[in-house]
């Protein structure tokens, strides 16, 4: 009895690990699903730069696009967006700004350049961002 108490002990442990990576892949795939413009929205409601300032931005960029996200996939959400543009892309880096506005017509006019780092599988190891004034 005591045997088949404890086989049953470990079934839902190992079930765990398993429902874990799955529960990890379904949040990815959501918040990529997400699409950047919700991303963009958020950048761009959250406090303005002021000057030549440049504001981190990176949290809500990961809360968007997370760390092991493959490189095609980041790369494929951007092609959506008509104000973002890929200005590097190598074999570990991908840099995307993203301009709303145009400097001296749009007071408002800011951007928010995006690097984002991979790893040597091509997933993404790193995120560095920045919301920036247009001058």
């Amino acid at each position: 009895m005591s045997f088949a108490i404890a086989a049953a002990a470990m079934l839902p442990l190992s079930s765990c690990g398993m429902a874990g990576a799955q529960n990890a892949n379904l949040t990815r795939d959501r918040a990529m699903k997400s699409g950047v413009h919700d991303m963009l929205e958020e950048i761009y409601s959250s406090p303005k730069p002021v000057r030549f300032e440049q504001l981190d931005v990176s949290a809500i960029v990961v809360k968007h696009i997370p760390l092991g996200t493959e490189k095609a996939a980041v790369a494929d959400s951007f092609k959506s967006s008509p104000s973002s543009k890929i200005i590097e892309d190598s074999a570990d880096k991908l840099v995307v700004r993203d301009n709303k506005g145009q400097a001296m017509l749009d007071p408002d006019a800011r951007s928010v350049v995006m690097t984002f780092s991979f790893d040597a599988s091509g997933k993404l190891a790193k995120v560095a961002a920045v919301h920036l004034k247009n001058q």
